[in-house]
């Protein structure tokens, strides 16, 4: 979802930047589009377990944190980006994704420091506590009423690729949509072994951190 303002508010940045002549502008707008978005993803979260569960995010959810977490949180990392790679390798071989791929990467790094900084922000804090409570637990466990632990995990995993598309980027939402997809079900597996949402929110923490630090170690 980050990548998704991101490559429609680059050309919103250059006509803000000409019509009023500031940053200021962009950044309102910025937070302006994480607010309704997370913010509305929040409040469905909130309602569903309220209306058809215990009103407990813990207990409904399995939001919580263990001691382990620390451990399995880089190990799951690790292995969701092996799942990424695994996928998105051949993807990249194919010329014109390359090259999308290659226009998203330096779309990335020519974003004003002030936005990549709100970008971590959501990034590693925002994003994977939301997110995470959408699908590895509210869509996880819906879908367990209906489909067996693996077809559930699969299912949620391609929804929160598909989470991802962002029109701006073209061509690239093959490989990001693909890419997610791996992520989403490599962690909805997780889940349903360890029953809690703790380790998946600290490795989507710690992906997120480390494209960011890619993004400025090569800017």
């Amino acid at each position: 979802m980050m990548v998704a303002f991101v490559a429609g508010g680059r050309v919103i940045n250059g006509q803000l930047v000409r019509f009023v002549d500031t940053l200021v502008a962009f950044q309102v707008l910025q937070w302006g589009f994480y607010v309704v978005v997370y913010g509305g993803v929040a409040f469905t979260v909130h309602f569903v377990v309220r209306r058809y569960g215990t009103g407990s995010l813990r207990h409904d959810l399995g939001f919580r944190f263990q001691w382990s977490d620390i451990g399995w949180g880089p190990i799951l990392f690790f292995a969701g980006r092996a799942a990424q790679l695994a996928v998105t390798l051949p993807l990249i071989a194919v010329p014109v994704l390359r090259h999308s791929s290659e226009r998203y990467s330096n779309l990335m790094r020519d974003q004003p420091t002030s936005v990549l900084i709100t970008l971590v922000v959501v990034g590693v804090v925002v994003a994977p506590l939301v997110e995470e409570l959408l699908f590895r637990g509210v869509l996880l466990r819906g879908l367990l009423t209906r489909f067996s632990g693996p077809v559930a995990a699969v299912i949620q995993g391609v929804l929160f690729g598909c989470y991802h598309f962002a029109p701006g980027l073209g061509y690239y939402n093959v490989v990001l949509i693909t890419a997610n997809s791996a992520f989403g079900i490599i962690f909805g597996f997780v889940v349903l072994r360890r029953r809690t949402l703790g380790t998946g929110i600290v490795a989507h923490a710690i992906t997120n951190a480390s494209a960011f630090v890619i993004i400025f170690a090569t800017r």
